[in-house]
């Protein structure tokens, strides 16, 4: 054989080989997926190396993030750039001008049934006020029966009760009721009223006395003559004594009460606890307010009150910036990065890893190839040269 042909030869099968090798080495980092067995043992080098090793590297991916890619420090650092928390507040900015704006403007009506529908977000409103209404009857069974409320006086649980506060309330309630009387006597209705007990008194008088009462003055001149002895009389210290009296040895006797006598004088014969649930469910009326709120406008709100959100929105960015900041590390911990990332790669398909390390650096590993060709063929060339030189 030429002395060229025989250099020649060796080069192209040194070529070959090198490029093969290297061609297989970069197949084995993804094939085959599984392992392989022969006569019940396993070919070596089967899974490949990345099947093979997956949860090691899942593992050390996940330290290597939590460690010096996602870390507490960095995160802080982050969130102290003026840039960053601009962008944000700008992005929520944006956010809600394209609420303001939206036709037909959003209710909280229209994201539920966006995300559950009409039948899902009606089972939701029901489930919901009803879960209150739970939380809240629940609370105050706690109160009245746990906690013995009901078996709790009046005086016990009014803050501040003593004979100087019932003295105080008894002042305080016999003038709103003087007050009220004499506002009521000047009154039209007042009037009319005493127009009547007149008629009645000068009706039931009868014989001699009431005809020459009859004779001599008319209702009117008794309205006139009544009225102010009437308001004379409430003006009086006796009358308002006997009712400041009346009204203390009332709050005395209700002092000692118990809340459960108390409600029960209220409840009639519903039982207490089934009473005041019941008139809890009336003032709070959860269903109407809840109607209420679902069929709110929230776009309007936000476009006739742009700023006032805005003002709330640096607010509460400021807010929560400076939260999560305190809170990071322990948020960190909650999370546990490490452990999180190496479930995600775990559950990341091989296939899918193989695309994306190829179509990033399909070009490299081509070169690697031809490399491992170059590299053949110089060991070729150097191989044939040597031999040639020795024979």
């Amino acid at each position: 054989m030429q002395p060229w042909l025989f250099i020649l030869v060796n080069m192209i099968v040194a070529a070959f080989v090198g490029g093969l090798t290297n061609h297989f080495a970069i197949k084995m980092l993804f094939h085959p997926r599984q392992a392989i067995y022969f006569l019940g043992k396993r070919i070596p080098f089967t899974p490949g190396l990345i099947p093979k090793r997956k949860s090691q590297i899942a593992e050390s991916l996940g330290d290597v993030v939590a460690s010096y890619l996602v870390t507490t420090e960095g995160l802080r650092e982050l969130l102290a750039q003026e840039n960053f928390r601009q962008a944000a507040a700008d992005k929520l900015n944006a956010k809600l001008t394209k609420i303001a704006h939206m036709e037909p403007g959003l209710t909280l009506q229209s994201i539920g049934t966006s995300y559950w529908g009409e039948e899902g977000w009606a089972t939701r409103k029901a489930d919901w006020s009803g879960s209150v209404r739970d939380y809240l009857h629940n609370g105050l069974e706690e109160i009245w029966i746990k906690r013995g409320w009901s078996t709790r006086t009046v005086a016990e649980t009014v803050p501040g009760w003593s004979e100087e506060t019932i003295l105080s309330w008894s002042q305080t309630a016999e003038n709103m009721i003087v007050n009220a009387l004499r506002e009521e006597i000047l009154s039209s209705r007042g009037q009319r009223l005493l127009r009547q007990l007149a008629s009645g008194m000068l009706d039931k008088a009868g014989g001699f006395l009431g005809a020459l009462a009859g004779i001599f003055m008319d209702e009117d001149k008794m309205i006139e003559r009544l009225t102010p002895m009437l308001l004379e009389q409430l003006g009086g210290e006796a009358v308002r004594t006997a009712i400041r009296g009346m009204i203390a040895r009332q709050l005395e006797a209700a002092g000692e009460w118990t809340l459960e006598q108390a409600v029960s004088r209220f409840a009639g014969d519903e039982e207490p606890l089934v009473w005041m649930k019941l008139k809890l469910d009336d003032v709070l009326r959860l269903e109407e307010r809840l109607e209420r709120l679902e069929a709110y406008d929230i776009s309007q709100w936000l476009l006739h009150n742009e700023p006032v959100w805005r003002k709330w929105v640096q607010t509460i960015m400021q807010t929560s910036f400076q939260l999560l900041n305190r809170n990071m590390h322990t948020i960190i911990e909650a999370i546990g990065l490490p452990a999180l990332v190496k479930q995600q790669v775990e559950k990341f398909p091989i296939e899918r890893l193989e695309h994306i390390i190829l179509s990033v650096s399909g070009k490299e590993f081509k070169a690697i190839t031809w490399l491992g060709a170059v590299l053949g063929g110089l060991i070729g060339l150097f191989q044939s040269a040597f031999i040639l030189w020795f024979m």
